[in-house]
Formats: C-alpha cells, sequence, structure tokens
C-alpha cells in the first residue's frame, strides 16, 4: 500500500504531474472521454476531476486539449537485437513512437556472451525510459547442429525465474515438447511453481499436435501467418500475438479473423519480433502497427487495446501496466490522431520524456565490459575455396536441395534445382537465381562451415555477409562469387562484426556490429542510414528482398519450416535433422 499515492488521490498532497483536458483512452471499458490525471511518485494517483489539494507550487499542469491519452504502448514479443542497436539507442527510437515497455529475452545477446552479458544489457535498461520485462529463453544450447557462444542449462534457468524481472518463459519450442523432453516439462513445471507465463513457438502447428502443445502449458505463440493459423490457436485459448517485422509481414492476414471472423480479441496482441532500426525510423514502431489495423477495419480504440492492456494481461503485468487506471506506472502517450496514432508526446514512469515529437531525456551511453566485445574469432583466414560444394570430378552434374527464401514471411521453402559441376565444384545459376550460401562458426571453437544453396534472394552479382544469425548468431554470407562471399566473412572478423556487402573485391557498404558481433556502438538514425544506402545498393545488384539482412539473419533458424543452415550444414526443419545438400550427381 502506498500512502503518498493515497494522500494525492485524496487531495492531501500535491500530485507532481496534473494532465488537464485530454481525452482518456479508456482500454478497460472501451470508451474514450474528457477527464483529468494525476500523477505521483513515477504512477497514476487519480483518474477523474483532481482534487484542489492535489495541485501545489511544484506541480507540472499539463494542458492536452485536443489530445487523447492512451496507455504507453507494450510490445509483447521482441528481440531487440535486430534492430541492430544498443539498448539505448533502441529505446531513444521507440519511445517517440509510444513505446514504454518491451518484452525480450535478451536471447541473442545471451547466446554470444553468456548470462553475465545479458546481464549488463539488463542493467542498461534501468537507464532508459523504456521498461524491460524479461522472459527467459527457453533453449539454447550446443546439440551438433549447431555452434554457439554460450550454452543456457536447465539449471541457470532456475536461478533465472527468479529474477524480479523475469515474467516466464520465451520461445518454448514445439518440437520438444511433442518429443516428451524432460527437459521442456521441467521449464514449464517451473513457470507453473513461479507463476509466470510460457511463451510460446510453433510456426505451422495445428490439429493434434496444436492440441497436445496447448495442453503442456504454454500460454501464447507468435508465429501465425494466416487467418486459418491465428483462429485454430485463438480457438485452443492461446494468446495470438500477430506478428508485423521487418522481413515477417503477418499482421493483415492475422487481423482477418477480427475483421471477417468477428472474434472477441481479448487474447490478440499486435507485436514485432525483428525489427531492424530502418524500418523504426521509416515507418515507426507499435504506432505503425495500430495505424495498420485500423486501416484493415479493425476499431481505434481495440487497435489501442492490441498494444496495451491486451499484451499486459498476456504476460500477466497488467496490475503495472497496460491501461491508465489508479497504482499503475504512470505510462501516457498524447495522441494528437487516434485514427492515425500520431504520438506528439509520452510520459514514461512519470516522467516527460517526448515533447513535440522529440526525445528531451538525456540518456547515459552504455559502457559495456569486454564480455560483449571482441567475440567474433576465426579459426583461420577463409577463402573462397572453403565456401564452395564439392563433388567428384568424374560428375558433370547435381542435384541439390536449395532454400527457398520468402520476401514477406520467415518460412522457407524445400527446393531442388539441377546445378552444373565443374572441375569438382559444383556452380551456383545466378540467371536461376540459384546462390551459394554459408555459414561460418565465428566463435574459434571448430571452424566448421555449412553450405548449400538459396533462392529468391535475387542477387546477381557479389555477397553480402552478416554476423547475426538465429540462433546461433556465426556468419552467414550468400553471394555469387565464392571470392567475393570470403572477403566478406573475413572483413566482419575484422569489424568484429557487421552486415557488409562486397563486389569484386571491393567493400560497397558496411555497417560494423561490434557488441557481440550484433550490435552497433552508432546512434539509430546513422544506423538507419547506413541500412538504406546499403539496401538501396543491393537493389543495384538485383536483390529485391524488402529486408535482407533480416532474411539472412533467419535462413540459419532451425526451428522454423522448411529448411535452415548453420555451421554444421544444411538443416531440415520438418525431419529435424542435417541433411546432406546434394541430393545426387551424375
Amino acid at each position: 500500500m502506498d500512502n503518498e499515492l493515497i494522500q494525492v488521490a485524496l487531495g492531501k498532497k500535491p500530485a507532481d504531474i496534473v494532465i488537464k483536458n485530454g481525452r482518456l483512452v479508456n482500454v478497460v471499458t472501451h470508451e474514450v472521454y474528457e477527464t483529468e490525471i494525476a500523477v505521483a511518485k513515477g504512477k497514476i494517483a487519480s483518474i477523474g476531476p483532481v482534487p484542489a489539494g492535489a495541485v501545489g507550487p511544484d506541480t507540472q499542469i499539463i494542458d492536452a486539449k485536443g489530445m487523447f491519452l492512451a496507455p504507453g504502448f507494450l510490445d509483447a514479443h521482441i528481440h531487440i537485437e535486430s534492430s541492430m542497436l544498443s539498448y539505448t539507442e533502441f529505446a531513444k527510437m521507440v519511445v517517440k513512437h509510444g513505446t514504454t515497455a518491451v518484452a525480450t529475452d535478451l536471447m541473442e545477446v545471451t547466446i554470444v556472451s553468456g548470462i553475465e552479458g545479458m546481464k549488463e544489457v539488463l542493467a542498461e535498461s534501468k537507464n532508459t525510459p523504456v521498461k524491460l520485462y524479461y522472459p527467459i529463453p527457453a533453449f539454447m544450447e550446443e546439440n551438433g547442429i549447431q555452434t554457439t557462444g554460450s550454452t543456457l542449462h536447465s539449471e541457470m534457468i532456475d536461478q533465472l525465474i527468479t529474477l524480479p524481472e523475469a515474467v516466464g518463459l520465451a520461445e518454448v519450442l514445439a518440437p520438444p515438447i511433442l518429443a516428451e523432453s524432460p527437459v521442456s516439462a521441467h521449464m514449464l513445471d517451473l513457470a507453473e511453481r513461479y507463476h509466470k507465463t510460457a511463451e510460446g513457438h510453433a510456426p505451422a502447428v495445428m490439429g493434434e499436435s496444436l492440441n497436445a502443445y496447448v495442453g503442456a502449458g504454454v500460454t501464447s505463440d507468435h508465429e501465425s501467418t494466416n487467418r486459418e493459423e491465428a483462429l485454430a490457436k485463438l480457438r485452443m485459448g492461446l494468446h495470438v500475438l500477430m506478428r508485423e517485422g521487418s522481413a515477417s509481414t503477418d499482421l493483415r492476414p492475422c487481423l482477418n479473423i477480427i475483421t471477417q471472423e468477428h472474434v472477441d480479441t481479448r487474447y490478440c496482441s499486435m507485436v514485432s519480433d525483428d525489427i531492424d532500426a530502418l524500418h523504426i525510423s521509416r515507418l515507426g514502431h507499435l504506432d505503425n502497427k495500430v495505424r495498420i489495423a485500423v486501416a484493415e477495419g479493425v476499431d481505434p480504440v481495440t487497435a489501442i487495446q492490441m498494444v496495451t492492456l491486451n499484451p499486459a494481461e498476456s504476460l500477466r503485468i497488467q496490475d503495472r501496466v497496460g491501461s491508465i487506471t489508479p497504482g499503475k506506472i504512470a505510462d501516457i502517450v498524447f495522441l494528437s490522431s487516434l485514427e492515425e496514432c500520431r504520438v506528439e508526446r509520452v510520459i514514461a514512469n512519470g516522467e516527460l520524456v517526448v515533447d513535440g515529437r522529440a526525445l528531451i531525456k538525456e540518456l547515459p551511453a552504455p559502457n559495456y565490459s569486454g564480455l560483449l566485445r571482441d567475440t567474433v574469432k576465426l579459426s583461420r583466414k577463409i577463402t573462397g575455396d572453403d565456401l564452395v560444394l564439392k563433388a567428384d570430378p568424374g560428375y558433370t552434374r547435381a542435384k541439390v536441395h536449395v532454400i527457398g527464401a520468402s520476401h514477406d514471411t520467415l518460412l522457407t521453402d524445400a527446393l531442388e534445382a539441377e546445378l552444373t559441376v565443374e572441375d569438382g565444384v559444383i556452380l551456383p545459376n545466378v540467371e536461376s537465381d540459384v546462390l551459394r550460401i554459408a555459414c561460418v562458426e565465428r566463435y574459434g571453437k571448430n571452424g566448421s562451415i555449412g553450405r548449400s544453396f538459396i533462392k529468391n534472394f535475387g542477387l546477381k552479382s557479389g555477397a553480402i555477409a552478416i554476423s547475426v544469425g538465429h540462433d546461433h548468431h556465426n556468419i552467414s554470407v550468400v553471394g555469387s562469387d565464392a571470392e567475393d562471399m570470403a572477403f566478406a566473412v573475413n572483413r566482419i572478423a575484422e569489424l568484429q562484426g557487421g552486415l557488409v556487402l562486397v563486389k569484386d573485391g571491393e567493400v560497397l557498404s558496411e555497417i560494423p556490429l561490434p557488441i557481440c558481433g550484433l550490435l552497433s556502438d552508432l546512434d539509430g538514425e546513422a544506423v538507419a542510414e547506413k541500412l538504406a544506402e546499403m539496401i538501396e545498393i543491393l537493389r543495384t545488384l538485383g536483390c529485391e528482398v524488402p529486408s535482407p539482412n533480416i532474411t539472412l539473419s533467419f535462413i540459419t533458424l532451425i526451428f522454423i519450416p522448411c529448411l535452415g543452415i548453420t555451421d554444421q550444414g544444411l538443416f531440415d526443419v520438418r525431419e529435424f535433422k542435417l541433411i546432406d545438400p546434394v541430393i545426387s550427381l551424375y
């Protein structure tokens, strides 16, 4: 019980801030009406006419005439590392779009630098206006399928779940649960024991498998890509987190369950999963998703519920955030337009931090230890010969597996192609858009390299490489020329992480990512500009992938169908095993 908050509400003590003349977006009752709001000690003290005694000489009065007052926006599922920004720079960008809290597992940082590295970022977040709620990664292991910098064992999860920031488990995978994994059972038991959520990861899981998965105790899922899948999961009682990322644009088809099936939306939220700095700079964050939803026919207040109260309830933190009601953290977004979700001001944790659409609060720059730097350690310098698939020189043709990349989803297709074998090397077919892809181990542990082919990347010449690769974060490279591919990989090692575009042995564009090989030490807008420049150059080389950096970083994921690649080789997600990229030779 907070006696000071009680005294402000009763008019016995002055508030820190009083907001007048604004129209409250009450996401609890689905109403919009004019009211006053008193804020004290970073929390909402009262809603309605503010008692005279709650206004003192030091009380900040904010006239919100013409403004709608919405709760701070909450992204219930986002990997902030995909922004390629430090948490501080990420917070600077998204708070201007009304985001005051995110749920992120920091798994990418943890995979590279371990729990202590993760805790540095967790500590950094406390110096920003964007609260970090921490779902614990439910998997991280070296299992012969991929090499990682760090691993997360079950006994570590026992410790992490007691952290005050921990809200539950993240990315609870379907395959281990359906295989009755004892480790998965232990993690789910932990979540139940500590009254935490179990956030799911179940792409294309339906029917009997979905029944079994939900029955194990999973509480949400963010992997629906269409109306049928979203509706099936909602009917099973899962919180459906509708994703709109830079490379996975699933929101519009999933919104059809609201606009066409007319479902109750209380278990529906909108999330990002993976967005980069360019996406935030040009489109926004959760405010952009609200605009999309309204344009698709969703009621504006309902859309705002889907980025406030609904995600808060999904994470079971509605006692802290998600609504403008007494006792909640004072996160308030001032909107000049409800339908266009135009953010003008933001109060976060009871402090005005955005005014006139500009950040007015100074944030300290992060100071990372060596744990998060110098993490790229190639076993040796890479040559073009290291990155090609070879065959017996006696053969002239090869039938191979090909990863079919998508321009609008993280799902991949399992394709095949017939390619020429020349001097014992299987050649790509640039005319048919079948390019080489390789994944190079970057922790200095074994020097392993996975090799295969990829389609739908569109690159006519040169190579692009990145040190972000879920969920192992080795170096992935796509190209038509093996020497350019090797040059790009070696350049990433020199930069200690990065995104690099090479042609004819020259760097055309690069973004250094020296923090864990994942994050830039530049400001957010600078990273956005560099990424925009690189994408424009890629267009001249034939690549039309909307978000090539994120698409490439997910080609390595072994938990999204159909094919992926790791440093150990080509992986068939459906069979859950490594496969030979060469089907036959003749």
